[in-house]
């Protein structure tokens, strides 16, 4: 099992601060603390605050964070495919993976905040035209960073011998993590994926989920990696003061807004050992990346370092 941690860079998760200070300093403790990946919200306004509430552009930290670290793999959490042209996204992502040695997740998404591209003056479309755009945009990212010229002709983009050079340090190409967990994104994850990235459900679920990305794939075993509200160590009372908030930021994050009870259901509290057990539940249907999103973000990731990473070190190394 690797572990990464979700930068709270927003002000949310009752973070005690926000901004550059604070994404650097959660990101370095991360690798000190030997976290495999870094990953960092990608949005141009605050998606779970107040819409005003200051949020840094997550390329721009992605590369100072880049140069200030010398071991963890970053990703975006996830990376929004309404915001940037895909080939001038997969040029970026070239350059990053060049200068910081292959260190880089391409977890491109659909996106899913209406406000902020209709206020940036961005198309919105409906969900299954935005799975069709992210299909032709991974389409392009992988030709461009595999092919010495690439024409492409789609229903959305349009690329006439676009060359991108230096192509990227990992081979054959970055990889690409599709996250989402609608039928869609399934079928584009079992199409083009190299891992399908979800956020936590109980582990019986997640059983479920690798058998039908199993048929979906047609007996390919595609990794999964998972994304979990992370309460570990906290007394009940925390716990459950927490997962109120966390239910109120996310209330118009998804369709069907989760309860409290859904928070605690699908995702990691309690005591260490409860922790652990989980962790290896979930290893045993099929997750090998956990991504922790920590409450409070700070002291949740240093309690998840020293009390649980530990009892996965053997099987790591």
């Amino acid at each position: 099992m690797k572990f990464g941690v979700r930068l709270a860079v927003q002000g949310e998760m009752g973070a005690q601060g926000q901004g550059w200070d604070y994404a650097r300093q959660m990101a370095l403790e991360a690798e000190a603390l030997g976290f495999d990946s870094v990953w960092l919200p990608d949005h141009v306004i605050n998606a779970h605050m107040e819409k005003k509430t200051p949020m840094l552009e997550n390329w721009t930290v992605l590369s100072a964070l880049g140069a200030l670290t010398r071991r963890v793999v970053f990703a975006g959490h996830t990376f929004n495919n309404s915001l940037r042209h895909p080939a001038v996204m997969a040029k970026m992502a070239a350059t990053f993976d060049v200068m910081f040695n292959g260190r880089l997740i391409y977890s491109l998404g659909s996106a899913w905040f209406r406000h902020e591209s209709v206020s940036y003056g961005l198309p919105w479309e409906e969900h299954g035209q935005r799975v069709a755009r992210l299909r032709e945009a991974l389409l392009i990212a992988k030709a461009l960073w595999t092919q010495p010229e690439v024409s492409f002709e789609g229903r959305f983009y349009r690329l006439e011998q676009a060359y991108l050079e230096p192509k990227p340090v990992q081979k054959p190409h970055i990889p690409i993590w599709v996250p989402g967990d609608s039928p869609a994104i399934r079928d584009l994850a079992a199409e083009l994926g190299d891992a399908w990235l979800f956020y936590s459900k109980p582990p019986e679920t997640v059983a479920g989920y690798a058998e039908d990305m199993r048929r979906r794939s047609g007996g390919r075993r595609l990794p999964m990696a998972a994304s979990t509200v992370c309460l570990a160590g906290l007394p009940d009372e925390e716990v459950k003061k927490w997962s109120v908030l966390y239910a109120k930021e996310r209330a118009h994050r998804f369709p069907v807004p989760p309860t409290p009870e859904d928070v605690l259901n699908e995702n990691l509290w309690g005591p260490v050992e409860r922790c652990v057990e989980r962790i290896r539940a979930w290893a045993k249907a099929g997750v090998e990346h956990l991504v922790i999103q920590p409450i409070p973000p700070l002291q949740g990731m240093r309690f998840f370092a020293r009390e649980i990473m530990p009892a996965f070190e053997q099987a790591t190394g």
